[in-house]
């Protein structure tokens, strides 16, 4: 990559407990979320924790980057070779204590929608790309161009680089968002086994 990521930080172990409570309060009413922990007090117990494992997993097959030490905002940035898992992969993220901890049933819902994602990544974007996986401002700084200051770094270095970005959606209104910074949709689609609207987005470099 060529230039530098002004104005982020990357994630580090003092601020990891904080990104998984900014990530636990902006996903909490997230349609997917919704859907795998119908019950308030489960999803308070258990959405950390599947947090905790994506942070793990960003940092260790990609890039997580913060706002400041203080997390206004986070962005997990995986690229396309690293995207897809493996036994080895998920052993090293956590993969393992969520099945301990989520139980086979539930584990396995959601690895069936991951299998919904990929298969569509395989199909609409085959050209190598950026992921943009979980990206959230804390909820209580939304509105104050925290968005902004997450994303517009990492755009321009992929433009430098001349390589795409690409993300998944699940509300019109993070659809608009995304346009916003030149996301185009490839497809749109339902999640399995739910009512939930699918959109595969793509940007190309700038």
């Amino acid at each position: 990559m060529v230039s530098t990521l002004e104005g982020l930080v990357p994630l580090s172990k003092s601020s990891f407990q904080k990104c998984i409570d900014v990530m636990t309060r902006a996903f909490w009413d997230d349609p997917l979320n919704a859907h795998f922990f119908p019950d308030e007090t489960q999803r308070q117990r258990l959405l950390p924790l599947f947090f905790e494992y994506r942070l793990k997993q960003g940092r260790q097959y990609g890039e997580v980057f913060t706002t400041s030490d203080e997390v206004e905002g986070i962005a997990i940035w995986i690229p396309s070779k690293t995207i897809d898992s493996n036994l080895w992969r998920e052993f090293r993220s956590g993969g393992f204590k969520l099945l301990r901890i989520f139980g086979r049933s539930l584990l396995n819902r959601m690895i069936k929608v991951g299998e919904f994602s990929s298969t569509r990544r395989a199909k609409y974007a085959t050209t190598p790309y950026m992921h943009l996986g979980s990206f959230a401002v804390n909820p209580e700084m939304q509105g104050q161009g925290f968005a902004g200051k997450l994303i517009r770094p990492m755009l321009a270095r992929l433009d430098e680089s001349k390589m795409h970005c690409y993300l998944e959606a699940q509300s019109e209104s993070n659809v608009s968002l995304y346009e916003h910074y030149g996301f185009e949709v490839l497809a749109e689609g339902v999640v399995p086994n739910t009512d939930i609207p699918h959109w595969d987005m793509m940007r190309s470099p700038q």
